[in-house]
């Protein structure tokens, strides 16, 4: 691992980059055209019945049940200011920035973030206007709603939650480790917002809300962007959430990270040959957009989000089969590290990717059921 004086993606930039409006990505699109969440979420209840191995009731209730934090996190903290619970009246007096930043990772590793990073708030990164997926979850503001961050907000504190390696193996089939580190992510914002304004700060707690998580992690050193439109990190790969905290304390940003992630994956395509909706590019990047869930002006491998979200509609569930078969989705072992340091210096690339597959890695697990017969009765 390289730490870089700027992020990989500044060598694709071909254009002027422009803010992203979130009324186009394909959540807020798909909620809107279709009506796409509630469609899928009913697929998930018909197929319980159906007693389809690996979305029987009992998967049903394993995901709901790990989405709760975050259902309820996201209604009542996420993409708001957090006011001080206790402390009204005081303020740290001068902070001082490397011993404030040790302070935070320090907090944020023992309230539960698996990798801490700091970074300087782009204001690319934030969205223009609120799409209608993330304004019907949380409440905070309506579909078309602007949002600016205030100037004062000038750092970001962005955390990674791994996710179990076994578990994402079940994908597509009911998958609920992602729906977990979704609750994880909730809850580790929040609570690092809290701790912030409990100093006398101030902080925005969120996750998927207001702006682009994988370029401000990017920024932070904690990973680089992926030909699956994810960020593949160095210790999970792409197996991972993303929160973040915006916010006025004064903090030492992080230097990018150069883990060879740009260079492999021009080699592997992996993800490409094994997305089930077709929604991932082969080939080289394009600067150009498929459609407006899409920003140009930077070279990439443009995702056709719509695809994707149609695909989870009718598999009645979330789909990570490109996380799955990611080359770089590993346990963080002895053996995948000794292999990581070829990868990262873009050293037999084609072969790793060959004994990934001809060792059967990115294979999707069988369902296991616990020895509960999992029929149903009507309520």
């Amino acid at each position: 691992m390289r730490r870089v004086k700027e992020p990989t993606y500044t060598k694709f930039i071909t254009g002027e980059l422009k803010r992203f409006d979130e009324r186009n990505t394909g959540f807020s699109r798909g909620a809107l055209e279709g009506d796409k969440y509630t469609v899928m979420h009913e697929r998930s209840i018909s197929n319980i019945e159906k007693l389809i191995p690996g979305k029987t009731i009992l998967d049903h209730a394993t995901w709901v049940s790990g989405r709760t934090a975050d259902y309820v996190l996201r209604k009542s903290k996420l993409a708001r200011e957090t006011p001080p619970i206790y402390n009204h009246k005081f303020r740290l007096k001068n902070p001082d920035p490397t011993a404030m930043t040790r302070v935070i990772k320090q907090a944020a590793r023992w309230i539960g973030a698996d990798r801490v990073g700091v970074a300087k708030l782009n204001p690319l990164w934030i969205y223009t206007h609120w799409g209608q997926h993330n304004a019907m979850y949380t409440h905070a503001a309506k579909h078309g709603d602007s949002i600016e961050i205030p100037p004062e907000y000038d750092n970001v504190i962005v955390m990674i939650h791994g996710m179990d390696y076994d578990m994402m193996r079940r994908t597509p089939n009911v998958e609920p480790e992602t729906d977990i580190g979704y609750s994880k992510a909730a809850w580790c914002a929040a609570s690092l917002a809290t701790f912030v304004a409990e100093l006398g700060y101030k902080a925005i707690p969120s996750v998927n809300e207001l702006g682009l998580s994988i370029p401000m992690a990017v920024d932070a050193g904690l990973g680089e962007l992926g030909r699956h439109g994810q960020l593949i990190t160095r210790e999970y790969g792409p197996r991972v959430r993303i929160s973040k905290v915006f916010t006025n304390l004064p903090l030492v940003p992080d230097s990018p990270i150069d883990i060879g992630v740009q260079g492999f994956c021009e080699k592997c395509e992996l993800c490409a040959k094994h997305c089930p909706s077709r929604a991932l590019m082969t080939g080289e990047r394009t600067d150009k957009a498929w459609d407006q869930s899409n920003a140009e002006g930077i070279m990439k491998w443009p995702i056709k989000a719509m695809k994707c979200f149609d695909w989870w509609v009718k598999n009645g569930t979330h789909c990570s089969v490109c996380i799955r078969v990611c080359p770089w989705n590993k346990p963080n072992n002895v053996l995948h590290k000794t292999v990581r340091l070829f990868a990262e210096r873009n050293i037999l690339t084609r072969v790793i990717v060959f004994m990934d597959q001809f060792l059967g890695y990115g294979k999707q697990s069988k369902p296991e059921g616990g020895g509960q017969d999992p029929s149903v009765s009507k309520i």
